[in-house]
C-alpha cells in the first residue's frame, strides 16, 4: 500500500479546496493551518502512546478526579542500598 507524506496530502487538499485559482496568501494560510493540524495530531498520538506504555508497564493509574487522565505512581525510596545511615 503506497503511503503519502503529510506534505503531499496537504498540497492535494489545498488544490482540492482552491483549485488552480488560489493566490499565494490563500495557499499559505491553508498550508499553515493544515501543518498545525498535523502537529496537533502527532502530539496527541505521542501522548496516547506514552499513556499506553505507562498503563502496560504499571507505572500509572487513573487520576482520582474522574478526568480519565493517568498520573504517575508515587515513588518509594529504594531499600537495600547498602548504606548504613
Amino acid at each position: 500500500m503506497p503511503t503519502c507524506s503529510s506534505e503531499t496530502v496537504i498540497n492535494q487538499l489545498i488544490f482540492a479546496v482552491y483549485g488552480a485559482q488560489a493566490d499565494a496568501r490563500q495557499r499559505h494560510v491553508l498550508r499553515q493551518a493544515l501543518h498545525g493540524l498535523v502537529r496537533q495530531a502527532r502530539a496527541e498520538q505521542l501522548q496516547e502512546m506514552r499513556r499506553d506504555v505507562w498503563r502496560a508497564s504499571g507505572m500509572a493509574w487513573l487520576a482520582p478526579d474522574g478526568s480519565g487522565d493517568f498520573v504517575t505512581l508515587p515513588h518509594s525510596p529504594h531499600d537495600g542500598g547498602g548504606h548504613d545511615g
